[in-house]
């Protein structure tokens, strides 16, 4: 665990018991209304991450309000806010199952810099992510440890999860309402997948009473008879 459980913090989803598992990670923050404190350690000893105060959704695009920073824990403490100009680049999220690739955008949850290269970005595989110093939406400075111990050293710029905890912040009521507004998301999706495979099971019988099915195995026996037809001709 990389923090103690304070009062008036509700632990959304950790490494420890979630394990390294995207789908879950976005799960436990998919329709989350309230303000939630991402908290990552990277396999070379650094703990960074970003803390917003927008409800969370799949999106190709960014989105989320001027709540939104990102900060260094360890090896200083730092805490980089929005520079208020016109790169607006606060949040994103963005799975590949949404757009199966085609949107040529990086897949997984990101803040600031660009949908092709986020200041901050969490890969679905969780290797080779991003921490970067600097783009247009926060204060410049790094989220990452030096890339070596020498003085003046610059800082790593890659990183790959050593382990994540996301926490819902903001006091028991702001917890409370959040959770609930997650649960209804979650409804909304399982109904719309057990009308997707009430829609498919319709299909298939449709299909079945139609007799395409009989007449898509008679083609398939006809273009095997004509395969053995030729084989024996020869």
């Amino acid at each position: 665990c990389i923090l103690f459980s304070f009062f008036q913090w509700h632990r959304l989803f950790t490494t420890d018991n979630d394990g390294l598992s995207f789908n879950r990670l976005q799960l436990s923050l998919l329709g989350y209304n309230g303000p939630t404190l991402l908290i990552i350690r990277s396999t070379s000893g650094g703990i960074f991450g970003a803390y917003t105060a927008s409800r969370w959704k799949e999106s190709k695009d960014f989105y989320g309000t001027r709540d939104c920073f990102l900060y260094q824990l360890y090896p200083t403490v730092k805490m980089y806010r929005p520079k208020g100009g016109v790169a607006q680049n606060y949040m994103y999220c963005n799975p590949f199952a949404r757009s199966r690739g085609g949107d040529k955008q990086a897949h997984g949850i990101g803040f600031g810099g660009t949908t092709t290269q986020p200041r901050l970005f969490i890969d679905e595989s969780f290797d080779n992510c991003v921490g970067a110093s600097g783009d247009g939406t926060f204060e410049a400075g790094p989220l990452l440890p030096p890339s070596s111990s020498t003085p003046g050293a610059s800082s790593q710029k890659y990183f790959d999860v050593d382990a994540i905890e996301v926490w819902g912040v903001g006091g028991d009521d702001v917890v409370k309402n959040a959770l609930h507004a997650r649960s209804k998301q979650r409804e909304i999706i399982d109904a719309n997948i057990q009308k997707a495979r009430q829609v498919d099971k319709r299909q298939f019988l449709d299909d079945f009473n139609t007799g395409i099915f009989e007449s898509k195995a008679f083609a398939h026996k006809q273009q095997v008879q004509g395969r053995v037809d030729l084989h024996i001709e020869e």
